[in-house]
């Protein structure tokens, strides 16, 4: 009995020691290690600044008659990968869409996801 409670003691002071020499490493800093930088800056092309200033401006249009499910799901908000693979398939079952408001006719596109996209779908080039 009297062995147990030394073998416990010693394995609490152990587990006690470890964690905080780990604390104390963790924390301590010398001064000459160096700075870690944590923030990341990508250098961009001028011509790559100039498309996004571009693209504020002009909303790029989706053609739902052609585009493919990768377009859609990219173009399109609250429209993903299975949204857009629904419209897809319901073009190929019922041919192309007449009416930018046709696609509220595919399950899961409704009055809200139509309004959000209004501006930029388009059904001709």
């Amino acid at each position: 009995m009297v062995m147990k409670r030394v073998f416990f003691i010693l394995f609490a002071v152990m587990v006690l020691f470890s964690f905080t020499s780990s604390l104390l490493a963790s924390d301590l800093k010398t001064e000459d290690q160096p700075e870690v930088a944590t923030e990341v800056k990508s250098e961009e092309s001028p011509e790559v600044k100039s498309a996004k200033e571009a693209d504020v401006t002009a909303v790029k249009k989706i053609n739902i008659n052609k585009a493919t499910a990768v377009e859609l799901s990219a173009g399109l908000k609250k429209v993903g990968p299975k949204y857009a693979a629904a419209i897809v398939k319901y073009r190929e079952e019922n041919g192309e869409f007449k009416a930018p408001e046709e696609i509220k006719n595919v399950k899961g596109i409704g009055d809200k996801i139509f309004e959000l996209n209004k501006d930029v779908i388009v059904i001709k080039d």
